[in-house]
């Protein structure tokens, strides 16, 4: 009977063991990939427009297009 006891205290210990191991690699890992997609993001897009030099505005209207 102890036996029995001290056995499923050592499965249960184990089991919430285990769910703190992955939640907590889990959270390191999401900290990695944000950080990653952060750098990727940096080194790939655009440059926001409100942050760019505006081009000059044009004295001339656009041609209108034609009727389709």
């Amino acid at each position: 009977m102890h036996r029995r006891r001290i056995l499923i205290a050592l499965l249960a210990l184990g089991t919430i063991g285990g769910y703190a191991s992955g939640f907590s690699s889990l959270r390191h890992h999401s900290q990695c990939r944000r950080a990653w997609m952060e750098e990727r993001f940096n080194r790939t897009c655009a440059p926001c427009p409100n942050t760019a030099t505006p081009a000059a505005p044009s004295a001339e209207a656009p041609a209108p297009s034609e009727p389709r």
